[in-house]
């Protein structure tokens, strides 16, 4: 029997990662034939995998998390590898010994966070030579979910955007990305230490949110400038009231994504509560992120092409992954966290 080193949780206690154990299982082994798409899976050698805010926030969600999936499980939805193994009749273009970079979806029981990973041909594409695995595995969830909400609000040239928390993995890529699609402003908040840096990214105006009120500067900016803005991308999260006034600075037609997680009966509230009644007074949309083989393609061809910065903040050996999730919670990574697999 062929074994492979997996880091696997069967508690859901607080933090996430003194539930993690490095464990030797079994190697997943896709089955020899599969009959569609959506039932195939191609066999990945990980070599590097990236963390994500949602491998520890979603276990960790009151009753959710518990339903999530089988245990023991996986963490980690990002990675790249080499492929070992396609199932006969699989739908790709892929070969065995192909450079790749991949993302689970949810549901997942087996993560990124192993040696070996099985890979839906939904979500594989191949890694351009001018990339290294740790900057194929930063891509995935990070940079859908930088791309996805700019499409689904419809962004075109000469749109206005406001990135909410622009520092982390998500907004470092969506203030490119907005570049890319032709935004002619980008205003974002973050700390002092990364103004300079997503200036160099591509950023027009950068608000200090420890030191300045949001809100006001976007209110007061909006009536002396007559700039407002057409997308609004939400990467805090936080319990505020930026959706809420976001009418002082926002043009009628523009758009509210909520990208990063926050508490679910708060965003039920701005879903349903009308404007008259202290709500938002724009269209306001919640986001999760998706695979879409199309959308991961051109975002790796951007990357691969040199148009598309991928930022690391650190990596960490795969017997360090504990580390790594410790320093994922303290939410000051400038980029992306990726643990070196193989």
């Amino acid at each position: 029997m062929t074994t492979m080193r997996a880091w696997q949780y069967t508690t859901r206690n607080s933090p996430f990662e003194s539930n993690l154990v490095l464990n030797t299982v079994p190697r997943l082994d896709p089955p020899p034939n599969c009959s569609s798409e959506k039932a195939c899976s191609i066999l990945v050698r990980v070599h590097a995998a990236s963390l994500n805010p949602a491998d520890h926030k979603g276990p960790l969600t009151p009753v959710i998390g518990y339903f999530l999936n089988s245990k023991p499980a996986t963490p980690g939805l990002d990675y790249a590898g080499i492929v070992e193994a396609i199932p006969n009749g699989t739908p790709t273009d892929l070969r065995v010994g192909d450079k790749v970079i991949g993302r689970l979806d949810w549901p997942y029981q087996h993560g990124a966070l192993a040696e070996y990973t099985l890979g839906q041909p939904n979500s594989l594409v191949k890694l351009p030579d001018s990339l290294s695995f740790a900057q194929g595995a930063a891509i995935g969830t990070a940079a859908l979910a930088a791309l996805q909400p700019l499409q689904l609000a419809k962004i075109k040239p000469g749109d206005n955007v406001f990135i909410n928390g622009a520092s982390g993995g998500v907004g470092s890529f969506t203030v490119q990305i907005a570049k890319l699609l032709g935004a002619a402003h980008i205003t974002v908040s973050c700390g002092p230490d990364n103004v300079h840096r997503i200036k160099s990214l591509g950023a027009d105006q950068v608000i200090n949110y420890r030191t300045d009120n949001v809100e006001h500067v976007l209110t007061t900016s909006a009536k002396d400038t007559g700039r407002f803005f057409d997308v609004i991308i939400d990467n805090v999260g936080a319990i505020d009231t930026v959706y809420e006034n976001c009418h002082h600075f926002v043009k009628p037609s523009g758009h509210f994504l909520q990208v990063a997680g926050t508490n679910i009966l708060f965003t039920a509230k701005r879903i349903v509560l009308p404007g008259f009644l202290g709500g938002g007074k724009r269209k306001y949309s919640p986001y999760l992120t998706w695979n879409d083989k199309s959308q991961l393609q051109r975002i790796v061809d951007w990357a691969g092409e040199g148009k598309l910065k991928v930022e690391i903040d650190s990596e960490f050996a795969f017997e360090d992954a504990k580390e790594a999730y410790k320093k994922l919670r303290g939410g000051r990574a400038r980029g992306k966290i990726v643990v070196k697999v193989s």
